[in-house]
């Protein structure tokens, strides 16, 4: 089905990754994306924030053969017919109105499922004004994604924070591949809930996310995990790729 698993950094909140016949896109805003024409691309969207999203994603050649899975706040309104309204102050009155195509376009909201073809599961989760977390269970592999990180208290871990994480996991139980945030919105380091993450849901593999640039503090979140059996990656560079070799996963 599928020999080897690519990641690449793409750079701010974002990660594509290569599983099988598919490229998923998570939090795309800028940078180099590499797109294969042998993929079946997906981009996914956690939130409306910046950092998280761009309509540029819904202006790329041939974007009908293309999937999206947008967060619901990204949505301005519905029109009669496979017409979508785009939220972004930015735009003039006329411009708002872009329409797509709405059948490869779908909005989700919090606490909902949804499959893509027959390989793809998505759970969607919310704690607060944190943005969406995505739950995707492609062939026999489960990745969770968090991109977005308001639900920070200046750095301080939030018990109702963890607790929506433990329902979390009580639901779906542990993951493969683990993206979620070690940095606040705020700029201020917090190891709490990342550490808090990895051991609820005990990933194989764990990216860092809301890095904001600061490479030596993802490689010294990776070192803090030295005696922990998850394998914590960290970022060097934007469009830093690792290969995960299925032959060598337990």
């Amino acid at each position: 089905m599928y020999d080897d698993i690519k990641v690449n950094y793409v750079g701010e909140n974002c990660y594509s990754l290569e599983i099988g016949d598919y490229l998923l896109v998570f939090d795309y805003c800028n940078g180099i994306l590499n797109i294969p024409d042998d993929k079946k691309t997906i981009f996914f969207a956690t939130s409306n924030k910046e950092g998280h999203y761009t309509q540029e994603i819904l202006k790329l050649f041939d974007m009908a053969n293309f999937s999206y899975v947008l967060s619901s706040d990204i949505a301005y309104d519905r029109g009669e017919g496979n017409v979508i309204y785009l939220n972004d102050e930015g735009l003039s009155v006329e411009n708002l109105k872009n329409l797509y195509k709405k059948k490869n376009v779908i909005f989700i909201n919090p606490a909902e499922r949804y499959k893509i073809n027959k390989d793809i599961e998505i759970s969607t989760f919310a704690c607060e004004e944190s943005g969406l977390s995505f739950l995707v269970k492609i062939f026999d592999f489960t990745i969770f994604y968090t991109g977005e990180s308001v639900f920070f208290d200046k750095g301080e871990e939030s018990t109702g924070f963890i607790n929506y994480l433990y329902e979390i996991f009580e639901r779906e139980g542990e993951v493969d591949l683990g993206f979620f945030p070690i940095r606040t919105d705020g700029g201020v380091e917090s190891f709490a809930y990342p550490k808090s993450f990895i051991e609820i849901f005990n990933p194989q593999i764990f990216f860092p996310l809301n890095i904001d640039e600061d490479f030596e503090m993802s490689k010294e979140f990776s070192a803090s995990f030295t005696e922990n059996p998850t394998d914590v990656r960290s970022i060097d560079e934007d469009n830093q790729e690792f290969e995960i070799d299925m032959d060598d996963w337990e």
